[in-house]
């Protein structure tokens, strides 16, 4: 890639992502969102010689990248376009219970926000879609040319603009009827309408929840955390970096639920939710980066990291 470093994700956290699932008997590591490799990088580095990496991503593009990264390993690395929810499908059958460690990250890489032109950035005019896969789906616009106020508003509620969100989802309804929601900018223009100040905060919350829907993000990630257990081996370890209150909840939940405890409403009078001891949770509290990383990589700052052991 001639944008050289300027397209390559500084991976987040990757300390501790090594303290936790690199060690001496690691043979076996699936990273479930590949990106531009930059974790997989960094694993492969510091894991045993003989150890095999499988990598998937949904993003074409970001795959090119990783694969040129890692070309050095050779037939130890296996790219797969596929995406992270669909895991326990499309790995090799020799990889499924067999892994030592398995990460998901559920950050973008700066790839896909500076380069792809996809609309990921509010800093830039691009089209309005926000597909990972460009080549499936409904695009950010086809959902918020249908969208209604209450469902926007619901959705931005959610991802952190109650004070908003309303008026928010107003302001882009009246716009999408005017025929003014083509663009990034077109949706940037309709949070600027309505929020005077801390801006910039707000149009990143409203990306991100446009994004997140027209992804599936929690949907996905979901089904990606309830496959870990099948793909682990006795002792393997999970890995989740999310970076927002709405997927940290859900790896929380997830990993407590497959370490035996029940995660049904407190009002649920018969246990519904699937619980089973597979999991033992490694951190009590989601670790999150130095003061030192936030500095260099403001990315960063919002990523909370937790682990699971298979029993």
């Amino acid at each position: 890639m001639s944008a050289g470093e300027d397209v390559w994700h500084a991976p987040v956290m990757v300390e501790e992502v090594k303290r936790y699932l690199v060690r001496d008997t690691t043979r076996l590591v699936i990273d479930m969102t590949t990106g531009t490799g930059g974790h997989s990088l960094e694993m492969l580095k510091s894991t045993p010689a003989g150890c095999r990496l499988v990598g998937l991503d949904l993003d074409a593009e970001a795959l090119e990248v990783a694969r040129e990264r890692l070309r050095g390993y050779g037939d130890r690395v296996t790219l797969m376009k596929a995406n992270f929810a669909d895991a326990i499908n499309v790995v090799p059958d020799e990889v499924r219970g067999r892994a030592d460690a398995v990460l998901i990250d559920c950050g973008i890489s700066r790839l896909e926000i500076v380069t792809s032109r996809r609309g990921f950035s509010f800093d830039r005019d691009d089209t309005l879609d926000m597909r990972f896969d460009a080549s499936h789906g409904w695009s950010a616009k086809d959902y918020l040319a249908c969208a209604t106020v209450e469902e926007m508003t619901e959705l931005l509620k959610q991802y952190g603009e109650p004070a908003h969100a309303r008026r928010i989802a107003r302001s882009i309804a009246a716009r999408r009827d005017r025929g003014e929601m083509e663009s990034t900018a077109d949706l940037a223009g309709a949070v600027k309408s309505v929020v005077r100040v801390k801006q910039a905060r707000s149009m990143a919350r409203v990306f991100l929840a446009v994004r997140s829907v027209v992804n599936k993000e929690i949907a996905n990630l979901t089904r990606a955390i309830d496959a870990m257990p099948e793909l682990l081996a006795t002792g393997g370890r999970a890995c989740v970096i999310s970076y927002h209150s709405v997927e940290d909840r859900v790896v929380k939940t997830l990993f407590n639920k497959h370490s035996g405890k029940c995660v049904c409403p407190p009002c649920s009078e018969v246990c519904s939710c699937g619980k089973r001891q597979v999991f033992r949770i490694l951190t009590r509290k989601p670790l999150v980066p130095t003061d030192e990383e936030i500095a260099s990589n403001p990315s960063a700052r919002s990523a909370k990291l937790r682990v699971a052991e298979k029993m």
